[in-house]
């Protein structure tokens, strides 16, 4: 038995989950303030729509929080259209070690998506604004997910134009199926690339957003301030798998701060989202990749990312192989070394 007070497991489809062996805490605040009496939620990804593989107990007067879950990587949410409330966490998906973690949520109003017709009635369409403490929140940018897997990162299915001053977006011409829909502004005015500490950032509260032909989805995104860096939430996999490491330099063999490692499962590198993706190189170069599982991957490092490399851009790959590419096995790898240079146009 778990001691009272602590976390509510859930049991899905008669299946218990294992038995606890981390523990995540922290608060839930909106405006600063701390908000009791709300249940934060445990999602296996970040589709918040079913039910939770674990509870909270409500949260204390001061926000605080805890739950005890097994070794794995989850998504918190609070959930509570009943008070008109949404909380999320920037570092989604949240890993769960042998290490406590601290997590906190910011909580937003939320409210639910209005209809109006659509002209195209083999299509759908979504419109809407951003906002920001109330207030519209122009030159964001609005992204439309298909799949929760995908971690919510990148450019995603469809990226808007950025807000105008009324905070407005819209996507015309859609399939009509259900959408993640994330909002994001970034101080550096950047279309993709890590959300950092200054930055503003919305999850829809009615994420999925279920479309039909025919109609305009009218929706609000509110977004919060990143008061605190988290780099490290811009990689794509998870600590538990097989890990990389080593360091980025120039030709001259002076490390490299700043760039992205990436790990791609396919020799041909389009615009697919990559199967693995580094913080941001240390001061001496030195990067961590993590892999959801042994296997061959092809391996490089570039100054950002979302895009197409674009001319002067650091970039290179690894350099071990003809191919570039790593067998990467269970066993740590710890002296990976990738040279960077200027990309240039011919």
């Amino acid at each position: 038995m778990m001691k009272r007070g602590l976390l509510t497991v859930l049991l899905l489809s008669g299946f218990a989950l294992p038995a606890p062996a981390g523990v995540i805490e922290g608060r839930v605040v909106q405006d600063d303030l701390p908000v009791a009496g709300v249940q934060v939620g445990a999602y296996a990804d970040l589709d918040f729509s079913g039910t939770p593989l674990a509870l909270s107990t409500p949260t204390a007067d001061d926000g605080q929080y805890r739950l005890e879950l097994p070794t794995g990587g989850y998504a918190l949410y609070v959930v509570a259209p009943q008070r008109g409330l949404f909380a999320f966490c920037g570092r989604n998906p949240v890993t769960v070690d042998n290490t406590p973690q601290w997590a906190g949520l910011q909580a937003v109003v939320s409210a639910p998506a209005t209809t109006r017709p659509y002209e195209d009635t083999n299509t759908t369409s979504i419109e809407g604004r951003v906002v920001a403490d109330g207030e519209p929140l122009s030159d964001a940018y609005v992204y439309l997910y298909i799949d929760a897997a995908d971690a919510l990162k990148g450019q995603g299915y469809r990226m808007s134009q950025p807000t105008d001053a009324n905070g407005r977006f819209y996507f015309d011409g859609l399939p009509d199926i259900s959408y993640l829909l994330v909002a994001r502004k970034r101080a550096q005015g950047g279309r993709v690339g890590p959300v950092l500490n200054g930055d503003w950032l919305g999850i829809y509260p009615g994420n999925p957003l279920v479309t039909r032909a025919g109609q305009t989805q009218l929706v609000e995104i509110p977004t919060v301030q990143k008061i605190k860096s988290e780099i490290s939430s811009e990689t794509f996999a998870t600590p538990g798998g097989p890990q990389v490491q080593g360091v980025v330099v120039d030709k001259e063999g002076k490390p490299i701060a700043g760039l992205h490692v990436f790990a791609y499962s396919d020799r041909v590198i389009g615009h697919k989202r990559p199967e693995t993706l580094s913080a941001p190189t240390a001061a001496d170069g030195h990067f961590v990749l993590n892999f959801a599982a042994p296997g061959t991957y092809y391996i490089g490092a570039r100054q950002y990312y979302g895009d197409s490399p674009a001319p002067d851009e650091l970039f290179g790959m690894f350099g071990g192989s003809t191919d570039h590419g790593l067998e990467v096995g269970v066993k740590p790898m710890d002296d990976l070394q990738i040279v960077v240079e200027p990309i240039t146009l011919n």
